[in-house]
């Protein structure tokens, strides 16, 4: 080798360098390659031909890829397969099929007001508004479906699908899916409100739709338990699931299991929570609560909490139970009753607590693993049904004395409260605003104070 073809680390540093104004000295590419070839990195493979570094780097690049993307697809079937997660929404009751009451938010900013109120055709029960795409919908006890806007409170649409609505509206795939009293459900486009299919059921429908993955699950007031296919109106399993007893709250939907409370209105008649496989509609198991009605089934965090002992009196406490969701164990050492025995249910669940509002006007907040309380109750007045919205750190509660309140659950405190016309169901918080329908058929939009009125002063 010449002393100007010298192979060193700066003249192959040299040549391989790719700026345009240098320019190695001619021959040393092939003084590179007679080098590099006699080293014994660069032995034949068994058929006479080995890579060279950059082949091989290309090569290595290609299985890694082939690598990831087969993890990630891996990933992507197992997360497909009945395990859901759904983020918090204003579409149905109680912010999502879980029901949990977790909202989107954000609330109202400041000292609220009310920023437009309308009414619908007639009452409306308990549940709150479906918000979705600028829009909110309610059902009415005259039989009306009415579709406003959000922000003005503008109707868009209203139709009259002739019985009693007492169920809440839930909103997905561009339908609003209600139940009425004559035992029909209701899809309806959520341009116009025109019908685009009915599914009849054996009674009426008190339970709103959860809208799981194309599938509305339901259930009547003889105790069956549907699923029907939102594209088609179909039935999706061969037959309608017969439970313990009628069902006359809302059920959840959470993993691919449904959870629905049956029970009467007289003491002779049990209460259920039954746990049912979404695909098929087998039962997975059944726990007994006390005689009556049973709540709303709530889901979170891998435990379902029901209240039992509903539309009945008696001097046994009323008690709200916690059951691990997937085997039906009870998740506490005991439920939980309120010190008066009153009816509680779960209003909301997050950050570890179950808020629990009592017919004895207390909101408790309960430990969410264990069941004790986790601080002193927190007057809200009382409430017949449980009405509550999450957002972050704030908890909004409505009760049957006119009032809605915003409580700031990290000091036990209330931030403020606002009186209405009459009693308000369970808020939709959304938009920096707050929605509600109340018991005269009402429907309210609540923003900050620089947007509208001060609240309704009491008669």
């Amino acid at each position: 080798m010449s002393d100007m073809l010298r192979l060193t680390d700066d003249a192959i540093r040299l040549a391989l360098t790719p700026v345009a104004d240098v320019r190695a000295p001619e021959g040393l590419a092939q003084e590179i390659r007679t080098a590099i070839d006699a080293s014994p990195q660069r032995r034949r493979g068994l058929f006479g031909w080995a890579p060279s570094r950059r082949t091989g780097l290309i090569f290595r690049l290609i299985v890694v890829g082939l690598l990831v993307l087969g993890a990630v697809a891996a990933i992507l079937v197992v997360g497909s397969h009945r395990h859901t997660t759904f983020p918090p929404t204003t579409s149905t009751y109680r912010g999502g099929p879980e029901r949990a009451g977790i909202m989107p938010g954000p609330g109202p900013v400041g000292t609220p007001g009310i920023e437009w109120q309308e009414s619908a055709n007639g009452p409306i029960g308990s549940w709150s508004p479906a918000v979705l795409d600028g829009a909110a919908y309610v059902g009415d006890q005259r039989g009306f479906v009415t579709a406003f806007d959000e922000a003005t409170g503008a109707q868009r649409w209203q139709v009259n699908v002739v019985a009693s609505v007492n169920s809440g509206v839930s909103v997905s795939d561009g339908l609003v899916v209600v139940g009425d009293d004559a035992g029909i459900l209701h899809a309806l486009d959520t341009t116009d409100g025109h019908s685009v299919w009915t599914y009849r059921a054996a009674r009426s429908i008190h339970s709103t739709a959860a809208v799981v993955e194309g599938v509305a699950y339901f259930g009547d007031l003889d105790g069956y338990l549907y699923a029907v296919e939102m594209t088609t109106g179909d039935l999706r399993w061969p037959a309608a699931v017969q439970t313990a007893g009628p069902i006359s709250r809302t059920i959840a939907v959470a993993d691919g299991i449904i959870y629905a409370g049956s029970g009467g209105t007289t003491g002779s008649e049990g209460g259920t929570l039954g746990a049912y496989d979404a695909e098929s509609g087998e039962e997975l198991w059944r726990k007994p609560l006390q005689p009556g009605n049973t709540s709303t089934s709530v889901v979170a965090d891998g435990r379902v909490f029901v209240s039992g002992g509903l539309d009945i009196g008696g001097a046994t406490p009323h008690a709200l139970n916690a059951f691990d969701a997937k085997t039906g164990q009870p998740a506490w050492d005991q439920p939980f009753t309120a010190p008066t025995g009153k009816i509680v249910f779960a209003g909301a669940v997050g950050d570890g607590l179950v808020f629990v509002e009592g017919t004895d006007g207390m909101l408790y907040l309960v430990d969410e693993t264990t069941g004790s309380t986790a601080g002193s109750p927190i007057p809200i007045g009382s409430t017949q049904s449980p009405g509550a919205g999450l957002v972050g750190d704030v908890l909004y509660v409505t009760s049957d004395d006119r009032m809605i309140h915003a409580i700031d659950v990290a000091s036990r405190s209330e931030i403020w409260s606002f009186l209405l016309d009459s009693s308000p169901g369970a808020p939709a918080v959304v938009d920096g605003r707050i929605l509600v329908t109340t018991s005269i058929g009402g429907v309210i939009s609540i923003a900050r104070s620089t947007l509208a009125t001060s609240s309704i002063p009491a008669p």
